[in-house]
């Protein structure tokens, strides 16, 4: 309890505490698979305006089919510094998917996980802290090379895999509890036409919610 209540308290970290955390929590990520079979999905994502956040969590059923969402409006002190996105975006996040009175069997999150220079991004954070497994799902590439493997474009840093290229500006990697093979078998199944579609509702409910407390 005393550890997972050091992990919440990330907001008032300075720049060299937050990568010391990283570096320590990197260690803690499970690439493996945690279910069988994976039947409601959930995707959250947080809009802005100015200083004012939104994040939303949605829930859908295998037939993409809406089972709940969670909203959480709040202002966001922390400016977005490269690599430690999680600082800024983590705690709206988290608060959107503790609001759900649904289950889900795993998490997709608009950001990296294992894709980031200490194989250490947001979706590793969030999947952590809720102890579920994770999915990082992110629109543009944060380091490393793209090489082709036996027909898969994946991305490698040191020599590791740390992620897949999916589609065009979609890089899927391990957040937690789940392989990346795994993870791009998801984000494949659930993606219709650019982003997996729990993601696509929880930005699009997201940026609706925050119009409508805020001019933008």
């Amino acid at each position: 309890m005393e550890e997972s209540a050091y992990l919440w308290s990330i907001e008032s970290l300075s720049y060299e505490a937050a990568v010391k955390l990283q570096l320590k929590m990197a260690d803690m990520v499970s690439e493996f698979d945690f279910l069988k079979e994976y039947k409601l999905f959930c995707g959250v994502d947080v809009a802005y305006s100015g200083q004012h956040a939104v994040a939303a969590a949605v829930v859908q059923d295998q037939d993409g089919n809406i089972i709940e969402v969670g909203k959480y409006r709040c202002i966001v002190q922390r400016a977005y510094i490269p690599g430690l996105l999680f600082l800024r975006e983590a705690p709206p996040m988290i608060n959107a998917v503790k609001s759900l009175k649904s289950d889900f069997d795993v998490l997709l999150v608009d950001g990296n996980g294992r894709l980031h220079p200490r194989k250490f991004g947001i979706a590793c954070y969030v999947g952590i802290v809720l102890d579920k497994p994770t999915i990082g799902v992110a629109k543009k590439l944060l380091c490393g090379q793209v090489k082709t493997a036996h027909g898969r474009r994946v991305v490698t840093l040191d020599d590791d895999v740390i992620g897949e290229v999916v589609s065009k500006n979609v890089y899927v990697s391990v957040g937690h509890k789940i392989s990346l093979n795994m993870a791009v078998e998801i984000v494949k199944k659930l993606t219709d036409d650019w982003l997996p579609s729990p993601i696509l509702a929880a930005h699009n409910m997201a940026t609706e919610e925050l119009k409508r407390g805020v001019r933008i």
